[in-house]
């Protein structure tokens, strides 16, 4: 998975998890995973965005190491370009801890090219970076303790966009 920020969030200290409105099952006992979610369902999670042009939905199976499979696609308008990854973890703690310390947690650090900060997006726990001067951030918002939505956008004028995307994925289909 390209979801590289978490790294950068797990050095941070942060502690405490925030969470959503919803149930939120424990996390698969380590080495052990659930059934990954159907392929379509992932792409079928994935929105279309007023405006913008989406690219094609391409999948990932990552049998290695962790079981996990991804939905990927390339959303573009004019100059501007939010990359989308929907990520069925199966429930492994490893693929979500450094999220999960971070997401939704009031964990905030400004920095002189932008910010981060741990927050929510529709009840969600959620990390999002904003870099000012090169105009470009990533959010990642954890769904059940096993889904992963990450978005890296550039060319933004601001986060906004990141967040309408990651409130656009259908999230009624992760089960």
């Amino acid at each position: 998975m390209r979801i590289a920020i978490l790294l950068l969030f797990a050095t941070t200290g942060a502690a405490a998890c925030g969470g959503g409105a919803e149930s939120v099952p424990p996390p698969a006992a380590p080495g052990t995973t659930l059934a990954l979610l159907a392929p379509s369902d992932l792409r079928a999670a994935i929105p279309a965005l007023d405006g913008w042009t989406r690219g094609e939905i391409t999948m990932q199976d990552m049998t290695s190491l962790d079981r996990s499979t991804a939905a990927m696609v390339t959303f573009t308008r004019g100059g501007e370009k939010l990359d989308l990854e929907v990520a069925d973890t199966g429930g492994d703690a490893r693929a979500i801890e450094s999220l999960e310390h971070m997401a939704g947690s009031d964990v905030s650090r400004t920095v002189e090219n932008g910010y981060f900060k741990g927050t929510t997006i529709n009840g969600l726990p959620a990390v999002e970076s904003w870099n000012t001067v090169d105009k470009l951030g990533e959010l990642s918002v954890l769904v059940r303790r096993r889904y992963i939505i990450h978005i890296a956008g550039s060319g933004l004028a601001d986060a906004a966009p990141m967040r309408a995307l990651a409130e656009a994925v259908d999230t009624s289909r992760f089960r």
